[in-house]
């Protein structure tokens, strides 16, 4: 009896330790130390550091029209503040995320401001449609006459 209580006791501690590190996986919380891009931070939680890649939009490169432009209205956002990150998925060091400042969806602000592209690729109707309506404005990089997606830049130098 003492034997299959032990037993009972080990598989509830490892369901709640395991349910425990899963859930810390699901968010995280963390000042953002630096704005790479306009859609990669680095958020320090802790004493670890990791890299965000916002989910959902991709934003100019640096050396693209708009691109120091949006990385400035980023860090004028989130740098040196708290924010909320729901992981999509990642590793240790690099996650895909939702980031939220004071409740609010970065992805949300970037789509509906033109200053991001949603990837046609599985993209969230949500931002799709902030997308489309900041195109249709325009605003943002839409004001360009031929603003050239990040992937089709990126895609040209490599």
């Amino acid at each position: 009896m003492k034997q299959k209580l032990t037993v009972v006791v080990a598989l509830v501690a490892v369901c709640v330790l395991a349910g425990g590190a899963l859930a810390g996986q699901d968010g995280l919380s963390g000042k953002c130390v630096k704005v790479v891009d306009g859609d990669t931070l680095i958020i320090k939680c802790d004493e670890n550091r990791r890299t965000v890649e916002i989910e959902g939009i991709d934003a100019p490169e640096l050396d693209q029209p708009w691109g120091k432009e949006v990385r400035a209205f980023v860090k004028s956002m989130v740098q040196g503040r708290e924010v909320k990150v729901e992981i999509i998925d990642g590793d240790e060091d690099t996650v895909r995320a939702r980031v939220f400042i004071d409740g609010i969806d970065l992805s949300v602000m970037l789509a509906s401001r033109g200053l991001a592209w949603v990837p046609e690729d599985g993209a969230d109707g949500e931002l799709s449609s902030l997308s489309k309506s900041a195109r249709d404005l325009p605003c943002g990089l839409w004001t360009d006459a031929e603003p050239e997606p990040p992937w089709e830049f990126r895609d040209a130098r490599s």
